[in-house]
């Protein structure tokens, strides 16, 4: 069995200290401001971010300056970390215990943060990142959709696949790649906007370890 997690709206909230990290990063560059006003954040790639911004404020070519923005943002981000609380929500770490201790499974991250930024989130939430051993970031395709075959991939013999995440982009990228999917109200999308993807379960938290678990039981052993 493979289970998948989004980071941001999913597992932790962290004051929207990536967003100000981004802008941050954004005017130290270009020595102006770099709002992200209006730019569909939630459930999107980080390079995804970047170009709309660069094509909002008027920065022409945005790709030969991405491994620049990476960096600045990435140093910017570890220094704002150290001044916000970031915080897991109710039931994720007693959830990704259990999981951490069922037998024949593998944990992964499937998310739109570069790696170095997304495992800094982890980390400053209390999450151990080791635990986390088929990923995707990113950087690991053009789309969302691109992203969980990527972590599946790293675990070829794990079915089923689960994937828990807070946007519409993680229940559709999920279901197109075979996932069953949990959606979770605690992030950018309210319970409407995820229940008319139609994901396989909808839930106002993760609270409730033991009836999750009980419902991947069900499709991991259906006769049982």
């Amino acid at each position: 069995m493979l289970i998948l997690f989004d980071i941001d709206g999913t597992l932790l909230s962290s004051e929207g200290v990536g967003v100000r990290s981004i802008e941050e990063a954004g005017e130290a560059m270009f020595g102006k401001p770099f709002s992200l006003d209006g730019i569909p954040i939630g459930g999107r790639l980080d390079p995804l971010i970047w170009n709309d911004a660069c094509v909002k404020h008027g920065i022409e070519h945005p790709e030969t300056q991405h491994d620049e923005f990476r960096t600045t943002y990435s140093e910017i981000l570890a220094s704002n970390l150290q001044s916000v609380a970031v915080s897991t929500f109710p039931g994720v770490l007693e959830l990704l215990e259990a999981c951490r201790s069922l037998e024949h499974t593998t944990c992964g991250i499937v998310t739109g943060n570069y790696e170095e930024t997304g495992r800094m989130k982890l980390e400053a939430a209390g999450i151990d990142t080791e635990m986390f051993t088929a990923n995707a970031w990113g950087t690991d395709g053009v789309i969302r959709d691109d992203l969980p075959p990527v972590a599946m991939d790293q675990c070829a013999s794990c079915e089923p696949t689960f994937l828990i995440g807070d946007t519409i982009h993680d229940v559709t990228s999920g279901k197109k790649s075979g996932c069953h999917v949990i959606a979770v109200c605690t992030g950018s999308h309210d319970r409407d906007t995820l229940d008319s993807v139609d994901p396989d379960l909808l839930l106002d938290d993760l609270s409730d370890t033991e009836a999750i678990l009980h419902w991947m039981h069900n499709i991991h052993n259906p006769s049982t």
